[in-house]
């Protein structure tokens, strides 16, 4: 199935799960990092990176991006989600960033390391969303 939304039977691939966030590097070769998401009520995934990263300077020169999920209990139900991306700063309070950690049992202060860093909000605007099973 080709679509540009998250179809309801493929939500629970980016509701409190692990997804693997796909860049491109300088010389075209692909970076990959597992990271956290949340769908937001406009059907649009989002998360927070920090701006010293290699996922973040990527996406800054390429503003193209693929999160990919698959079932840990049935590797036939996959998500991919081939994206334009939007990026921006996150507000100091690190709003954004608590709402992305928290389905994941964490807090700002139990991430306050990675609160500490300059954080933008990385909204990605689906070009083609794959899934199956």
């Amino acid at each position: 199935m080709n679509t540009t939304t998250i179809p309801d039977s493929h939500r629970d691939l980016v509701t409190s799960a692990n997804v693997a966030l796909s860049t491109l590097n300088d010389d075209g070769s692909i970076q990959t990092t597992a990271v956290w998401v949340l769908l937001g009520d406009d059907g649009f995934l989002r998360t927070s990176l920090a701006k010293n990263r290699r996922k973040y300077t990527n996406l800054i020169a390429r503003p193209t991006a693929t999160i990919f999920s698959i079932s840990a209990s049935n590797p036939f139900h996959t998500l991919e989600v081939r994206a334009e991306v939007d990026i921006a700063d996150d507000d100091e309070e690190r709003s954004f960033m608590a709402k992305v950690i928290a389905p994941y049992g964490q807090t700002l202060e139990t991430m306050a390391e990675q609160a500490r860093e300059e954080r933008v909000v990385v909204t990605f605007r689906p070009t083609r969303v794959r899934v199956q099973g």
